[in-house]
């Protein structure tokens, strides 16, 4: 499918202010006009996103089916650990930041856990000294957006008096993405010192997910990549970490509803390769 105009303004972790690009992977600045019916991939990941969007409703299903998560434009979203389409007919604009997601429970304090909700508003995140943020992001002119948002961002950040996030969860993540998700729960709790049932608590308060969910979610992109680069499927499903080829169709099937090889008869563009998006940098704050 082909995609509908868009402007995007993005900022790179390495150009977001000293601090910010320890938990902050981007910040894009969009704005879609009114038109045809736009459905979107949106494949399993790591990242976690907070959109503060104004217009028309954004609807986001299930990729096997038509069960609706959300249709507002406005949405937080911890990691994607499957597969879900986001559909929209434009007149919607906005800007969105993309965390990591013991990032997003740093700067806001908001335990992970409850952003599961569907009806959580990005509002909800904000203390009471930023409550008049969504107002300006709203009225503010595409291209503005992003470094509004930024500038909130590292108020939040030097508000703060002491780090939110367990230095397990830390050692954990950082094994978990080493490894690409070919290591079991017991090592990782073994290398970060503490238990296995302490390290899933955490994780879930701290992340969203237990850290298997995230392992999974690392082997997966893993094979969508390899995959994507023209790699025999038996091949991907061996070097990704799973025991076989039938064992990957049946992880993919679970994650995204189709096949390996039926993902691309879809017609659905990943959302975070849309192709025509033309990039700008954000200045640093």
């Amino acid at each position: 499918m082909t995609p509908g105009p868009s402007r995007f303004s993005s900022g790179r972790a390495e150009n977001f202010a000293t601090g910010l690009g320890e938990w902050v992977c981007g910040l894009s600045d969009y704005q879609y006009p009114r038109g045809p019916v736009r459905t979107r991939l949106v494949v399993p990941n790591t990242v976690a996103s907070v959109n503060f969007g104004f217009g028309h409703p954004v609807r986001t299903l299930s990729m096997a089916g038509d069960r609706e998560y959300s249709a507002s434009p406005s949405r937080v979203d911890l990691p994607a650990t499957v597969a879900v389409r986001a559909r929209h007919e434009g007149g919607v604009h906005g800007v969105v930041v993309r965390m990591r997601p013991m990032g997003a429970y740093q700067l806001f304090g908001i335990p992970m856990s409850e952003w599961r909700h569907p009806d959580f508003d990005p509002a909800d995140l904000l203390p009471r000294s930023l409550r008049d943020l969504p107002r300006r992001l709203e009225d503010a002119a595409t291209g503005d957006r992003a470094g509004l948002l930024e500038a909130a961002l590292l108020r939040l950040l030097r508000d703060l008096r002491a780090p939110r996030v367990a230095p397990e969860v830390m050692t954990a993540w950082r094994q978990l993405h080493r490894t690409r998700g070919r290591i079991d729960v017991g090592r990782l709790a073994a290398d970060a010192l503490c238990s296995t049932r302490q390290l899933e608590r955490k994780f879930k308060e701290q992340i969203g997910h237990p850290p298997g969910a995230i392992a999974r979610t690392l082997r997966f992109t893993r094979a969508l990549q390899l995959q994507r680069q023209g790699i025999p499927l038996g091949q991907v499903a061996i070097r990704a970490g799973f025991h076989d080829q039938a064992h990957y169709n049946h992880v993919f099937k679970k994650l995204t509803g189709v096949t390996p090889t039926q993902l691309p008869a879809t017609g659905l563009i990943d959302w975070q390769s849309e192709p025509g998006a033309t990039e700008k940098a954000s200045a640093p704050v």
